[in-house]
């Protein structure tokens, strides 16, 4: 994921951020590095996820959280506020990893038409 330049963010299966690449970064504002792993509370929070309409949007209603909890894939256009203060219409499409042994993760790809 680190040589892709389409935005990607990596959760493992309890939902902790494992990974973004530098794409991602680009949009949220802040690089992995500075960011760190954290828990899907603070990252379905962090970048003030809001629908397009301006309505807030609950962390089991993310795609990347439906990719995870439920198993399966997810869509949403949305709105949110990078760390250098910066709003953004992006898509988010999320998809389960699933390996051999079941549910691995979850990793969401962004678009954007602003970048």
């Amino acid at each position: 994921m680190s040589n892709l330049a389409t935005p990607g963010f990596l959760v493992g299966v309890d939902g902790t951020l494992v990974f973004y690449n530098e794409a991602a970064a680009g949009l949220l504002g802040v690089g992995f590095e500075e960011a760190g792993p954290m828990p899907a509370q603070e990252w379905g929070s962090r970048f003030d996820p809001v629908a397009v309409d301006g309505r807030e949007i609950a962390l089991e209603e993310q795609p990347l959280a439906i990719a995870l909890m439920e198993g399966r894939p997810s869509h949403r256009d949305m709105r949110i506020r990078s760390a250098d203060g910066h709003e953004r219409t992006i898509e988010v499409t999320a998809f389960p990893i699933v390996g051999n042994e079941g549910l691995s993760g979850a990793i969401a790809i962004f678009w954007s038409e602003q970048d």
